[in-house]
């Protein structure tokens, strides 16, 4: 028997044997760990055959996500020397030790690990419907799902781990609060004009508890001199409306504001409109301009938050933050149309919000509305 023979009888027993498990379903390997001898397959098929997570995890018969966990488990980097760089490589020993070593202190696995539906819904909420873990754990109890039942925290410990959810990155987690630790710059303050300082507001209005008082500011886009979004947000009901501007000139945001009378009318506008507050920009610098209406008579009480406090404002805030979940920071805000600002206004809008026990925004506006 020539050389070339025997090789390719030894690759054909190699292929035989690794391929023994193509047998095994899924179901037949739920709930079971993958094996050593599993490992030494997977570093086969990875390093020799560069097999694909999707082939790997049929041959197997794997899910895609055990097999990704498993290859970040045992992934090392060497130098390639037919590539000239180096490349990341899969380690059976080393996914082996890892395992030993995490199963020494292994506490119980979270829900979502062990019920590979459960975490495919979660992630279709998260990413396709950008709800929050909040409202996802809410709908689950509401739906009656009592073998998925999940809090907040644990959605939100899952997209922490990075290993459960294959399509969420964990610098997006929704409301996800990253530590600045560069050193800020001391801005010099800007003057508020007078008596128009947040202070002057009323009690009825710091307490929520007269419905007509709204938060303003603007949605930037990808440049300076590009269109910009006028959002407003009522304080008690979290109503949000958002108006497309051409620019963030002070005569746009009048002019917006003059348009949103219009289509109130003159006289409902001042009962839904009796106060607005802004920040310090030189875009709401015109408030006689924002205060005068169309007919020329006072139509709004205008306000301004204190310099760089944008907690004065957190109802506005926070639904800014709604809107970057459809239109993320560096987005061309010119290429937006009107009717898919209205559909992002919409969604908002008839969000579940857990401050109101899961009512949404329209809900409470509209209530608010038969007493006007």
């Amino acid at each position: 028997m020539s050389m070339i023979q025997c090789n390719k009888n030894n690759q054909h027993c190699k292929e035989n044997k690794v391929m023994s498990n193509i047998n095994y379903t899924i179901d037949t390997r739920k709930g079971k760990y993958i094996t050593f001898i599993e490992r030494q397959e997977i570093e086969y098929w990875r390093n020799r055959d560069e097999k694909s997570i999707k082939e790997i995890a049929y041959l197997l018969g794997r899910s895609e996500r055990t097999i990704y966990r498993e290859m970040k488990r045992g992934a090392f980097t060497k130098w390639d020397t037919k590539k000239l760089e180096y490349s990341t490589y899969y380690s059976a020993d080393i996914a082996q030790n890892k395992y030993e070593y995490n199963k020494q202190a292994k506490g119980p696995d979270m829900k979502i690990n062990r019920n590979i539906e459960l975490a495919d819904h979660i992630e279709r909420e998260l990413v396709v419907k950008k709800k929050s873990p909040e409202v996802i754990a809410f709908e689950l109890k509401k739906n009656g799902f009592e073998d998925s039942l999940v809090c907040a925290k644990t959605i939100r410990n899952a997209i922490k781990d990075g290993n459960i959810f294959l399509k969420i990155e964990q610098g997006k987690i929704i409301y996800n609060k990253k530590s600045n630790n560069k050193k800020k710059r001391k801005r010099k303050a800007k003057k508020t004009p007078p008596n128009m300082s947040i202070e002057k507001r009323g009690d009825n209005v710091e307490s929520r508890g007269e419905f007509g008082h709204w938060e303003g500011d603007l949605v930037v886009g990808k440049r300076k001199k590009s269109a910009v979004l006028l959002t407003l947000t009522e304080r008690k009901t979290r109503k949000l409306i958002i108006k497309k501007l051409p620019n963030k000139k002070a005569k746009s945001v009048v002019e917006a504001l003059d348009a949103i009378e219009r289509e109130f009318g003159v006289k409902r506008f001042r009962k839904i409109f009796k106060s607005i507050t802004f920040d310090n920009g030189s875009e709401f610098a015109d408030y006689k301009g924002m205060e005068t209406s169309i007919n020329k008579s006072k139509r709004v009480n205008i306000y301004y938050a204190h310099p760089y406090c944008s907690f004065e404002r957190g109802s506005n805030e926070n639904n800014n933050r709604m809107i970057r979940r459809h239109i993320p920071k560096g987005e061309n805000i010119d290429k937006i149309l009107k009717k898919e600002l209205k559909a992002i206004e919409k969604w908002i809008n008839n969000y579940p919000r857990k401050i109101f026990n899961y009512t949404s925004a329209e809900e409470k506006y509209r209530i608010e509305l038969l007493h006007c």
